[in-house]
């Protein structure tokens, strides 16, 4: 059996090092700790500090943690939901659904119970409780997100960072210098979803690089009412305001070109529209330009890699997957008029 000397020698570091980042007691650089348990986990190395176990075989069950928060849109967890479980039958897997607010907890009653032999995140947030406690589970973890603490998770999602770039860039090629974010709801930026935050933080700021001005208004309500109050508002704030990017969902866009047009502005010609962070949108009476969540790509990505991992294929926890994301041209965006 190979022992911390053995570890210590493939990872090519002291055995003290070794003990640090298996114990944790000590900050490590994250590309020597890497490499430590990637040394580890090829030699079949287990810390005393780790418990052994006790499970036989395989359990044939996944669990998917996805807290339900105020503002959880329904439509985004079923697609997500069932692109997992679909993908995870292809490999004779069930789904067991955590739901519970403190997904922390939850997830280690059910490691320590041996009922499932993975976890998959759901709803990630920026710092999520759920990735700290990973350290800490005998069962291997997978985020559906990109959380800011990876270090005891694998994480697969989409490149909304390089989407929010590419967004605004598609309005300063068309001539756009003055562009509104809608959001979605507040509470959802405060909690730190992940997704929106990424994709936010980078319109703000590569639309400061490029010398626009970008307002974000986070959204009260998809209801027309609502939408049409976050219009007036945004105009007053900026009158000059010549594209909307929408991280909402359907029913608001659809409440949004409704009202952009009871005040008598044309979508392309007098502003663009664009969806980001959406999906189900063709579904609309008039298609909108769209950078869409893409549930069915990164789940079956997810599922991939716990599978790889259950199999020994690999064992480098922390890593990151970042898939490219699609423009969706649907003829919502046009040259700025204004000069």
């Amino acid at each position: 059996m190979a022992g911390i000397k053995d570890v210590a020698a493939k990872a090519g570091v002291s055995i003290s090092t070794v003990s640090y980042v298996m114990s944790g007691k000590r900050s490590i650089k994250e590309e020597t700790r890497r490499r430590v348990m990637q040394a580890a986990c090829e030699l079949g190395y287990r810390s005393k500090n780790q418990p052994q176990s006790t499970k036989v075989g395989h359990t044939k069950v996944l669990a998917l943690s996805s807290p339900v928060h105020e503002y959880t849109d329904y439509s985004n967890y079923a697609a997500f939901f069932f692109a997992i479980a679909t993908r995870a039958k292809r490999y004779g897997y069930d789904i067991l659904l955590l739901m519970h607010e403190y997904g922390d907890q939850e997830l280690t009653r059910i490691a320590q119970s041996g009922m499932v032999d993975g976890i998959l995140l759901l709803d990630v947030l920026m710092n999520d409780s759920r990735a700290e406690v990973a350290s800490m589970l005998e069962v291997p973890v997978v985020s559906v997100g990109y959380p800011s603490n990876t270090e005891a998770v694998y994480s697969v999602d989409l490149d909304f960072e390089r989407m929010g770039r590419e967004a605004v860039e598609k309005a300063a090629a068309l001539g756009h210098r003055h562009v509104l974010v809608v959001g979605s709801s507040g509470f959802a930026y405060e909690d730190g979803s992940n997704y929106l935050i990424r994709f936010r933080d980078a319109v703000v700021k590569h639309g400061s690089d490029l010398d626009m001005k970008v307002t974000f208004m986070p959204s009260t309500g998809y209801g027309m009412a609502d939408v049409k109050l976050l219009l007036a508002a945004a105009f007053a704030r900026d009158p000059l305001i010549t594209a909307i990017v929408c991280q909402t969902n359907a029913t608001h866009v659809n409440n949004l070109l409704v009202a952009l047009r009871e005040r008598g502005l044309v979508v392309p010609r007098d502003i663009s529209v664009m969806a980001a962070c959406t999906q189900g949108l063709q579904q609309l009476p008039q298609a909108v330009d769209e950078m869409p969540m893409e549930p069915n790509i990164v789940c079956s990505r997810a599922v991939d890699m716990m599978m790889e991992i259950l199999e020994g294929r690999r064992c480098d926890v922390g890593t990151v997957e970042l898939l490219p994301g699609r423009y969706l041209a649907r003829g919502t965006m046009g040259e700025c008029r204004l000069p």
